[in-house]
């Protein structure tokens, strides 16, 4: 009967592909007809404008937006915006808001559309974005106007054609889809989910409880690291307390990209005592998801008074990563825990109301209502207590609501309505000193993030600005009593407490998600810093070069040693071989130089025999929907068990007792045998890179067998996930090793020239699969060769792409 089922919901799902893929071809045959890609070249009239804007997009279509004021700037950079990347926008303002399953039908692209917007409503994203509005400056809220009136200027057109994408969502709408307005508020909610992603961390708590579910609190604590006293305290409450709850849907029915954490960058600062020029030296790169198309896109905003240049993300109203020709920035993420659960405990005498330190209050109550295409409508009533919502209500239904016990509640910064974190990145990147910096950064409120500066004058420092909360017991590393108040925030640490430097006296500031602060640093900030290998790579080499020139940067940023390896490999290798092929591979990996090449087999047989090792600890143990999350090879961790629970290498189900040498025996044949199915039994022709492509899904086409190779972009890739050029893999489904998350976006700036500073992204401008700009830096990319955004407005007009002028409307 099982296998029936699976069979139908298999045909069903390939016949859904097919319509789908028809369905596309209608519509790209219609799109291309109506020579739907935007004009590089030409005059428009616009309202909103205070005086005429001047685009010129460089060789590379990169834009040179030269305006009169920073309004009109921002004006420009929201229509090319939405000329280049509309789709994108849609995507994520939606994304946000909880409207996917009005343009997408879950019968298509699965019900899992329906959770994330059940999630992302419950949060209530947009509601936070829109409340935030409010709360910026009047200067700083006419530059969204702005940008928002230059995205409306492109919409403005009622026969304009919006890329492949929306046009395949108006066929399926009945032709009834049409982009509504750009408002201020859908700018705010990209701050709103970049938050939610890099200080994401509620969805650790939960996946805490769960472990502590299967597998109890003493080897929960060994897997999740350090843990702390308070973590005692709690979690067998925690666990009695929820034990009606389905932790395990809650969890999974809350995983989308939005809420799912997200980790990793690279950023350094060099005095100039370090570079030859004798002036600072800045480098950035930002890892988030690889998708099609990239978080970033370069531009450039020029007029008087200012001049930015670099990495613009579509939705947001100005430059977030680059220089100004005075000073220059960066971001690594902190991974500050600044989201909380809180378990609150119902009234047993009126289910309306919860209990609190000062007696029962009522919940605060509020009804959503999702549109679904093709569906019926999706209601959703959502409680909210003195902490935050209510999370369980994303999964329940109003009639299924307990009348006593317990339910979850959020406290988290990325959804206070008063945020101003867009207003501090916009006056960052107006900043012409140190002290203009940092009265930018007391604006930043989350997520907090590692920004790097240095400036002409020759300075250098870093300073990581938050609202990072003060608990009054605890660590908020697991869900705690919310009624008894004693694990409430007290407040939030003074921005001059926060972790700052400023010329240190060595002379280079490094970050890649590391520890940020000594051990004896007075405040909580994280438990989940990044393990230290790509940190201290980057320290090595900068500190092996005594003055260090600006394609030194480059090079180090395109570093493929992977160093965990001179840790983990003795580990691996001590076992003595126990067939022939595994003699064949130590000898092999005896003389690896650790560096992690696309064309080589080393880099694949360590990562499979990593993936498989863990497998082999963990599997069992922890069960199949559990180890899903948990699937990612943990080097420190696969190390610590080795070394302090070899009990854990005996697997269960053999009537034997193994050892850890036989796990590690184990693992390699698995692993070997994994590749060998792939690519032959020649290990010598084996390559990392034939299963380790840096992969660009398409948002809606990568599942589809037939477009998947159009729509979505894939290369062969070096490096790996502790590799300062990172790029993770997934390590699930049928392509494990396949790169889904790593840089997309590097920067280099040169204060002794800031025309001599390079920028690269990994695809290209446009958004628009049919576009040559969709792709065009893909070859410069994976050969570390960057562009320059720089020159007088004649110099970029002799080899412009095209000019377009924007004028007020008469």
């Amino acid at each position: 009967m099982r296998t029936l089922v699976r069979l139908a919901a298999g045909l069903a799902k390939l016949l859904a592909g097919l319509v789908l893929a028809l369905l596309v071809f209608g519509a790209g045959t219609w799109f291309q007809a109506r020579g739907a890609l935007p004009p590089y070249a030409g005059r428009f009239e616009a309202k909103g404008l205070k005086a005429p804007v001047e685009i010129l997009r460089d060789s590379h279509a990169v834009p040179h937006i030269i305006a009169g004021s920073v309004e009109d700037a921002a004006f420009g950079l929201g229509f090319v915006h939405a000329q280049d990347r509309f789709w994108q926008m849609e995507l994520m303002r939606r994304l946000g808001q909880g409207r996917l399953s009005e343009i997408l039908p879950p019968a298509i692209v699965g019900s899992g559309i329906v959770e994330t917007d059940r999630t992302m409503r419950g949060l209530g994203v947009y509601r936070a974005a829109s409340d935030s509005v409010g709360a910026l400056s009047p200067a700083i809220r006419s530059i969204l106007d702005a940008y928002a009136a230059g995205v409306n200027a492109w919409l403005a057109d009622d026969d304009q054609q919006y890329g492949l994408e929306l046009t395949l969502i108006k066929l399926l709408t009945g032709g009834r889809y049409k982009p509504e307005p750009w408002q201020p508020a859908d700018s705010m909610v990209w701050a709103k989910l970049m938050a939610l992603q890099l200080d994401g961390n509620w969805r650790g708590e939960l996946l805490r409880l769960r472990l502590a579910k299967k597998i109890g609190e003493d080897a929960t604590k060994f897997l999740m690291d350090r843990p702390s006293e308070s973590r005692d305290a709690t979690l067998a409450l925690a666990n009695e307390a929820l034990n009606g709850l389905d932790l395990d849907r809650l969890y999974r029915e809350t995983d989308n990209e939005a809420t799912r954490k997200r980790e990793a960058s690279n950023e350094w600062a060099l005095s100039g005592a370090h570079s030859v020029s004798g002036k600072p030296l800045l480098a950035n790169d930002p890892h988030l998801g690889l998708a099609f198309p990239g978080t970033w896109y370069l531009a450039r905003l020029v007029g008087p008074g200012f001049d930015i240049r670099g990495a613009t993300s579509p939705g947001s109203p100005g430059v977030v990563l680059g220089h100004n020709g005075s000073i220059g920035w960066g971001f690594t993420t902190t991974n500050l825990d600044s989201q909380d659960l809180f378990i609150e405990r119902i009234d047993t005498t009126d289910p309306s109301r919860y209990v609190t330190p000062d007696g029962a209050r009522p919940f605060t109550v509020r009804d959503e209502t999702i549109s679904v295409l093709w569906g019926e409508p999706v209601r959703l009533k959502v409680r909210s207590t003195r902490h935050g919502v209510v999370i369980d209500d994303f999964v329940r239904k109003p009639e299924q609501y307990s009348a006593s016990g317990h339910v979850l509640a959020l406290q988290a910064t990325a959804l206070d309505g008063g945020d101003t974190s867009l207003e501090g990145l916009l006056r960052i990147s107006q900043a012409q000193n140190w002290n203009d910096f940092l009265n930018a950064a007391r604006k930043v409120l989350s997520p907090m993030q590692n920004v790097v500066y240095a400036d002409t004058a020759g300075n250098i420092g870093l300073v990581a600005p938050a609202r990072v909360p003060i608990r009054r017991k605890g660590d908020g590393s697991i869900p705690s009593p919310g009624w008894t108040g004693e694990y409430d925030w007290a407040g939030f640490v003074p921005f001059d407490d926060l972790p700052r430097t400023y010329n240190p006296p060595s002379g280079i500031i490094v970050n890649a998600n590391a520890r940020l602060v000594p051990d004896d640093y007075r405040y909580f900030i994280t438990n989940d810093w990044a393990e230290p290998y790509r940190q201290r790579r980057a320290n090595q080499l900068l500190r092996e070069v005594e003055r260090h020139p600006v394609f030194g940067m480059t090079i180090i940023q395109g570093d493929i040693l992977t160093p965990d390896a001179a840790d983990m490999l003795p580990l691996l290798l001590k076992p003595e071989p126990r067939n022939a092929r595994a003699t064949r591979v130590r000898e092999l990996m005896g003389r690896w130089n650790r560096f992690m090449l696309a064309r080589r087999p080393e880099p694949l047989i360590y990562e499979a025999w990593l993936w498989e090792l863990q497998r082999g600890l963990l599997a069992d143990r922890l069960g199949d929907e559990l180890f899903f999350d948990m699937t990612a090879p943990r080097v420190t961790l696969l190390m610590r068990i080795l070394r302090d629970k070899p009990d854990w290498c005996d697997n269960p189900k053999t009537p034997a007792a193994e050892t850890c040498d036989d796990a590690i025996a184990a693992a390699l044949d698995r692993a070997l045998d994994w590749i060998a199915r792939r690519q032959g039994n020649d290990i010598d022709a084996w390559q990392w890179g034939i299963e380790h492509p840096a992969a660009h899904r398409h948002p809606f086409f990568d599942a589809i067998p037939l477009l998947r190779d159009v729509a979505s972009v894939r290369f062969p890739f070096d490096g790996g996930g502790h590799t300062l050029n990172r790029a993770t893999p997934s390590f699930r489904g049928p392509r494990p090793f396949e790169a889904v998350h790593g840089a997309g976006y590097r920067g280099v700036y040169d204060f002794s020239d800031l025309d001599n500073s390079r920028f690269a992204i990994p695809l290209g401008q446009s958004g628009n699969m049919l576009s040559r700009w969709s792709t065009s830096f893909v070859d410069n990319w994976r050969a570390l060769r960057y562009v320059e955004i720089a020159g007088t407005r004649a110099e970029v007009v002799r080899s412009a792409v095209g000019v377009i002028t924007l004028s007020p409307a008469r």
